[in-house]
């Protein structure tokens, strides 16, 4: 499916989310403008990931802001939501007449549920007409949403598992440049390791100073320069953006 395609070719998550978008516009017998909706680590602040056109990335804005509408409720719930013609809606309080203002008659808002997760998102259509998405088009729908859930849950999973690398290096880093400080402090104090770290934490609470800032500044100024520290990089992933080709089919197979 074209969606595994994209998930192979992005250069990030951003990207795959971007191109999502564009084939969402396109993929259905109505003419339609999509976005998608994911949740920020604050629950009450959701963002738009990615939308099809500028306008679309305004008016999702503007929902977030009155904190009602068909986006925001399938994201709390779970739920589909359908407006047929939102000149005829009694639901989701000022949202009707934000649709109005912004030239958006109908509403589709699907959510992206990948494998064994809570709901990440939402895949938002919109369309310029009433009754554009009739039941063989939210059927459609519906079907795209269930692949592009399980080609997010993918990329968020490569994602996590980046972040969670970086993490890791730099604790890494802090980690080395630290044992760097003890070793100046052992030397000039005569001291074990031991005594040598509580010299170290006992200076950085009395300094207010983080444990990492004041180990780095020790080792600079006796070795006249900032510590160097060469990062093991962890082998990058499919939507890092780099060495792609390391996760392409070689010739071989």
């Amino acid at each position: 499916m074209r969606l595994q395609a994209l998930l192979l070719e992005a250069d990030g998550i951003e990207d795959f989310l971007r191109e999502l978008v564009a084939l969402a516009a396109t993929a259905l017998p109505a003419k339609v403008h999509c976005s998608v909706t994911l949740r920020a680590e604050d629950p009450d602040h959701p963002y738009t990931a990615a939308a099809s056109d500028e306008a679309v990335d305004v008016f999702d804005q503007r929902q977030y802001d009155v904190g009602e509408g068909p986006c925001l409720e399938t994201l709390r719930t779970g739920t589909p939501h359908h407006i047929d013609d939102v000149d005829e809606e009694e639901r989701f309080g000022a949202f009707p007449k934000l649709a109005r203002e912004s030239g958006m008659c109908s509403v589709l808002a699907l959510p992206l549920v990948p494998p064994r997760q809570n709901v990440a998102g939402v895949l938002n259509m919109y369309a310029a007409k009433p009754h554009s998405f009739t039941r063989p088009v939210r059927e459609q729908a519906a079907v795209f949403a269930g692949h592009a859930s399980g080609a997010l849950g993918v990329a968020l999973k490569f994602a996590g598992q980046l972040q969670f690398s970086m993490d890791l290096q730099t604790a890494i880093a802090s980690r080395t440049v630290i044992d760097q400080a003890l070793g100046v402090i052992m030397s000039q104090e005569s001291c074990t390791a031991g005594r040598a770290f509580e010299i170290l934490t006992q200076a950085s609470q009395h300094r207010n100073v983080k444990l990492r800032e004041l180990a780095a500044d020790i080792v600079t100024k006796v070795g006249g320069q900032p510590p160097e520290v060469r990062p093991l990089w962890p082998r990058p992933s499919p939507l890092s953006g780099e060495g792609r080709a390391g996760f392409r089919p070689s010739a071989e197979g």
